[in-house]
């Protein structure tokens, strides 16, 4: 099979074969669409109904009742962190998968009535055991899960080459697992087990990779379309993808049976993967899921640790401010003051005890950046206080404060953190 003839099958062949929907497949089509429908509705209903405990929960885990309209912004961290075109992806990949695991055997149903009343010379049908099958789709579930905890986390990562790849990992994923999802049902009728599948569709990328393009094009487009409402919250968005991708989903089940005929051939001269290639497979994949759940897991743990400063109290101690006359050099360049410094006292009301690693204070007067501060890591038990003595040089630019008259105002400080190696979190500790 030439590149040209797999680009044939997924971008003509494929949809063409709608055409061929006769009176059994057109009924379990209808089935499978309605019940789709009906199951997304009752999980849409569900998280619609129950968001704002959700989010309230997951507030009053991180912040104090008082700190709840500032701090939503800071729970939203690993959702702003992330490209939207990641997060859509995130979502049609778990609305397949979850497609998947509630409707798979009405979309066996429906992809043998197609291949039968399409007419499609496969050969003899041996299925395996309804038990087997579910087991073979909670192994495209722990692939889902593995993947995408690797492309979000690589996404938290605030460089432009952590974005490029996750989306375009996310990418690739999305159209992988939409032709892996929707080709198999024929071929597993067929008595060919999901590492076999997968054998040979990484033998035809263009083929799988483009069909999923296809089939999941329309619901990227809604998503790119739907993401431009702020209004609109996570669980809403979600809710509308879900809902439409099982159209889209219903439609790709006949065109997904085409393409798995034209694959048969193939699959008979192909020879199974050996024992100890599934077992290695099966192993990476469980040491990666490990992984991505464990980072995920310390980055959460990190990010209500670090979010312990939140319920902190900050007080600057005006008293405390020195300062320097400046040399006729320094006068000479604009600046007014030379190694300022004031204390900072920390209050910690919170049962939680405050470990900070080294982290940075960015100073701002009057929307004016005066200087960033290093600081080393420091504790701060549950209930104790702590002065912090907050230090520039010369080397800080003074020359940005407003006249002295009015220097204790306006002051801002941002608290710059790091919730996992390169990984920044950024909140306010002073503002005006």
């Amino acid at each position: 099979m030439t590149l040209l003839q797999q680009l044939k099958i997924a971008l003509f062949d494929s949809p063409s074969s709608l055409l061929k929907l006769r009176g059994s497949s057109l009924r379990w089509m209808g089935i499978y669409c309605l019940t789709g429908i009906a199951i997304f509705s009752l999980f849409v209903w569900i998280m619609l109904s129950n968001q704002q405990s959700i989010k309230d929960a997951l507030l009053n885990y991180l912040f104090p009742q008082s700190w709840h309209e500032l701090s939503e912004t800071l729970a939203d961290f690993l959702f702003e962190s992330q490209t939207k075109s990641v997060i859509s992806n995130a979502i049609l990949s778990g609305s397949l998968v979850l497609a998947s695991i509630f409707l798979f055997p009405i979309k066996e149903k429906y992809s043998a009535a197609f291949e039968k009343d399409a007419k499609y010379k496969n050969g003899k049908v041996d299925e395996f055991p309804l038990i087997y099958q579910a087991w073979e789709e909670s192994k495209l579930f722990l692939i889902y899960l593995t993947a995408q905890s690797i492309i979000l986390f690589i996404g938290y990562y605030p460089y432009q080459w952590a974005s490029w790849l996750s989306v375009g990992l996310s990418y690739l994923f999305l159209f992988f697992t939409f032709g892996l999802d929707l080709i198999s049902p024929t071929l597993q009728r067929h008595r060919t087990q999901y590492s076999l599948i997968l054998k040979v569709l990484f033998k035809k990328p263009l083929l799988v990779i483009f069909f999923g393009l296809l089939f999941s094009l329309p619901a990227i487009l809604l998503s790119r379309w739907v993401f431009s409402f702020d209004e609109l919250s996570l669980i809403e968005i979600s809710s509308i993808l879900f809902l439409t991708n099982i159209l889209f989903l219903t439609l790709a089940i006949p065109a997904g049976t085409r393409v798995a005929s034209e694959l048969l051939p193939l699959v008979q001269l192909i020879l199974p993967p050996r024992k100890k290639t599934i077992v290695w497979g099966y192993t990476i994949v469980t040491l990666l899921l490990a992984s991505g759940l464990f980072l995920h897991s310390q980055l959460i743990v990190s990010l209500h640790h670090k979010s312990q400063l939140l319920k902190a109290e900050y007080n600057i101690d005006w008293s405390s401010i020195e300062y320097e006359v400046p040399s006729f050099s320094q006068l000479a360049n604009g600046k007014a003051l030379s190694n300022l410094s004031f204390d900072m006292v920390i209050s910690n009301p919170t049962e939680f005890d405050i470990l900070i690693e080294k982290s940075q204070m960015i100073v701002e007067q009057k929307q004016k950046i005066i200087a960033t501060v290093n600081l080393s890591g420091f504790e701060l038990l549950a209930g104790e206080s702590q002065r912090i003595k907050i230090e520039w040089d010369s080397n800080s630019d003074l020359s940005q404060l407003s006249d002295f008259g009015n220097l204790l105002e306006d002051w801002r400080i941002d608290m710059h953190l790091q919730v996992w190696p390169g990984i920044p979190f950024v909140f306010n500790l002073v503002e005006p």
